[in-house]
């Protein structure tokens, strides 16, 4: 997941609160609901997440929208973790499961997909099953706006992503802990505090991350060997269209993938 930081006295109490919590962290037609019996997944205790934890996504994008208009859709993304296995996205497959729905989700190369609307899923508290024991897996959004360069990104996306990750997060955590992070930071609206910065990750590994603002360029901090950078979205003085400049290691084999 695209992960949080806090500035302020308590930053490592708020952050594994919502890590620990949250596992992780489109709208487009919906397959149509056959009806038909769905096989019983043979994996026991497999990777899952509950449909309106995850549609909870959705509305965050539907109303946040105006952060990014030229973001057509909402992807999720399955990320193996450090610890999953060296064939942890071979032959991963994703579906929505519940008493009489049975959609399956299309995973993209990189292990993304679109999540459709559907009043049934939602109706019988469906979840997203996949083929996989739990434990090996992070749940992410991304948003891209259209005719974004594959080495940037923009601010305003990076901000709806926020948006769509804590809007999840919240469905998925103790009210303690909602309370907690909403009194230190003195917002409701967590992705909008100044104490707030988005470590945002990249497919492939970085050497700078540069904020373009005007004719100033502002280094940002790398973090992870490479695999994120930290983007500052909740610092109102850059606007929304403000793009981040990305430079990839020498050893990076062909450059960023194009957005699914």
């Amino acid at each position: 997941m695209h992960l949080l930081s806090f500035r302020g006295k308590r930053p490592s109490t708020l952050l594994f609160a919502l890590l620990a919590a949250s596992h992780a962290a489109v709208q487009a037609d919906a397959p149509a609901e056959t009806g038909q019996s769905i096989h019983i997944n043979s994996i026991r205790n497999p990777e899952l997440k509950s449909y309106r934890v995850m549609a909870a996504g959705l509305d965050a994008f539907d109303e946040y929208h105006a952060l990014a208009p030229q973001a057509r859709e909402v992807r999720f993304k399955l990320v193996a973790g450090s610890r999953a296995p060296a064939d942890a996205m071979q032959d991963l497959t994703l579906r929505i499961a519940g008493n009489e729905t049975a959609i399956a989700l299309p995973l993209a190369a990189d292990g993304s997909f679109v999540l459709p609307r559907s009043a049934q899923a939602d109706s019988e508290d469906a979840d997203l099953i996949t083929n996989k024991k739990k434990g090996h897996y992070r749940w992410q959004p991304s948003v891209y706006s259209d005719g974004v360069p594959a080495n940037m990104r923009r601010l305003g996306d990076l901000r709806l992503q926020c948006q769509v990750m804590i809007a999840i997060a919240k469905k998925e955590i103790a009210f303690w802990v909602r309370t907690l992070v909403g009194t230190l930071l003195r917002t409701t609206d967590w992705c909008s505090s100044e104490q707030l910065k988005l470590g945002a990750r990249s497919d492939v590994p970085l050497a700078s991350a540069t904020l373009l603002a005007g004719e100033r360029r502002v280094p940002l901090k790398v973090e992870k060997e490479g695999a994120s950078f930290v983007a500052p979205i909740g610092d109102t003085s850059y606007p929304d269209d403000t793009l981040i400049e990305l430079q990839y290691r020498n050893d990076a084999a062909g450059g960023p993938p194009a957005p699914p």
